[in-house]
């Protein structure tokens, strides 16, 4: 686990601020949008995430989780997958507090979370720090957000190594922000190389420089990687 500025990065890619806890982009439902698609995987996703949940809420003591987006998959209905993973996960943290806010796939979720009493919100405010999904501006000073599924992808003798990442950014050149981006808390998604990429999906990323970007990496632990700027240049 790292501590930045009274945040913790921790190995289960959740952010701890006292006694809450922020994830991003779960995707539930990925399967049935996969099987549609001609792709069979096995159903075990929402059940992944639902331990690893449960160990987090225990092992920091947590009593409210925020969702920074993207809690569901499909972008233009609710899948029966999405229906059913969704509330499983809802009843499985019946216990803590639950605050959602609505990423650029959730435009139907809503209609899941009002049956349980669960606003969908644009944004939450969390200890000075603004959580939002990310695929929308946002010019308070201090963000969380998700959006991106972060990581790198390290390359040596023929095999590719992946590992899913933290972001703390600072932009002080332009808007004086400081903003952490979190990597997927979905185990499906792979992530998106940060070494490759040319540019990043989310407005607020816009125009960041590689020397205002630092890495931590997820493994069992949480590993400082240096610069965005610094890594390049000694592995590509």
């Amino acid at each position: 686990m790292v501590k930045l500025d009274g945040i913790k990065l921790t190995p289960e890619r959740a952010l701890i601020i006292k006694d809450t806890a922020v994830i991003a982009d779960l995707h539930l439902g990925l399967e049935n949008v996969m099987l549609e698609k001609g792709v069979a995987v096995p159903r075990m996703q929402i059940i992944e995430i639902v331990e690893s949940v449960k160990r987090i809420i225990e092992k920091y003591r947590i009593k409210r989780i925020v969702v920074a987006g993207d809690l569901k998959h499909e972008f233009s209905r609710n899948l029966p997958y999405e229906w059913e993973d969704v509330e499983r996960f809802l009843r499985a943290i019946e216990n803590v507090d639950l605050e959602v806010v609505r990423g650029n796939h959730d435009n139907f979720l809503a209609t899941i979370l009002a049956k349980h009493g669960i606003e969908l919100k644009e944004e939450v405010e969390i200890e000075g720090w603004t959580v939002v999904h990310g695929h929308k501006t946002c010019e308070k000073p201090k963000i969380i957000m998700g959006h991106e599924h972060p990581a790198v992808k390290i390359r040596f003798r023929g095999s590719v190594y992946s590992y899913h990442c933290y972001l703390k950014i600072i932009r002080k050149k332009q808007t004086n922000q400081y903003i952490i981006v979190l990597p997927a808390f979905s185990p499906l998604v792979s992530g998106s190389d940060i070494l490759l990429a040319e540019n990043f999906l989310s407005p607020i990323l816009r125009n960041v420089n590689d020397d205002e970007i630092e890495i931590y990496a997820v493994d069992g632990e949480v590993v400082y990687l240096g610069r965005l700027s610094d890594l390049k240049s000694v592995t590509l």
